[in-house]
């Protein structure tokens, strides 16, 4: 199952967060990495249940990882910073 991320607004970016609870299995991206909208970033394991791909609302630079690999999340913690391409 896939989901698809709608950031909220940072000032000039976005501030993405996790959909579900569970571990992050691994991170697709780099801080400093371009990015492309609906590209898969972070793969997270539910509690319970298969792998969700995260992916991106919008298009950017990777501003900030705020996660890593076997790091456990809870809906809505922050996985990382996007800075738009204008």
């Amino acid at each position: 199952m896939k989901y698809e991320v709608f950031p909220r607004r940072w000032g000039k970016g976005h501030i993405v967060t996790t959909p579900v609870k569970g571990n992050v299995e691994s991170v697709e991206i780099k801080s400093g990495g371009k990015i492309q909208e609906k590209q898969v970033l972070v793969m997270i394991r539910p509690d319970q249940g298969k792998v969700k791909q995260i992916l991106s609302g919008s298009g950017g630079t990777v501003e900030m990882l705020k996660v890593k690999a076997g790091d456990k999340v809870v809906h809505g913690d922050v996985l990382f910073f996007i800075k738009e391409d204008l």
